[in-house]
């Protein structure tokens, strides 16, 4: 008797795209700590009460304003080469904050023959416009158990990156006691 399996394996595809989401919210986390170890290094009124509201975009922005017054303020000798290595994950983070909205935003139809999945195809429900015929595109893609591969290895390479930043900030809290400086950054400076 021959063995019959599936075209595809539609839990492994859902388990990978809920595997993404999860871990972005580990890297949302992230930010948020780095934030708040910038903003009460000795934990005086704990648990803070700001960086909770903000969406993700908005995080990120006001942690890379308050990393880059702190290194500012601490001024170790590489602080433009650690300030550019933090801007990267800003931008690499941002990219990644769209990928993510695209697939949760995203419709996905699952392509059945039989009472069996052979496809699931992920539709984004905004259309965008093509620049040079300003034709209405939609975008799609079939997905398959690699499709979220590379998002994931992306988030992998800025979360080991923001946390080497997070690390370092440990080791130099509290900053005002370890540099002899007197003014932490605050969330309200401009």
């Amino acid at each position: 008797m021959q063995s019959y399996e599936p075209a595809m394996n539609s839990d492994l595809i859902y388990k990978k795209l809920g595997e993404f989401v999860v871990s972005f919210q580990w890297l949302e986390n992230r930010f948020r700590e780095i934030g708040w170890l910038i903003l009460d290094p000795k934990r005086t009124q704990w648990p803070l009460k700001s960086l909770r509201k903000e969406n993700f975009g908005e995080l990120i922005d006001k942690v890379h304003i308050l990393y880059t017054k702190l290194i500012d303020n601490i001024a170790p000798k590489d602080a433009e080469e650690r300030k550019q290595a933090f801007e990267a994950i800003i931008r690499e983070s941002h990219a990644l904050r769209k990928y993510r909205n695209n697939l949760i935003h995203s419709t996905y139809i699952e392509l059945k023959a039989s009472g069996e999945v052979f496809g699931i195809l992920r539709s984004n429900p905004r259309l965008k416009e093509y620049p040079i015929s300003n034709d209405l595109l939609r975008e799609q893609e079939m997905l398959t158990e690699q499709s979220f591969e590379l998002g994931m290895k992306r988030m992998a390479d800025v979360a080991m990156q923001l946390s080497l930043h997070y690390i370092q900030l440990i080791h130099w809290a509290p900053f005002d006691e370890a540099r002899g400086h007197k003014n932490r950054p605050k969330l309200n400076d401009s």
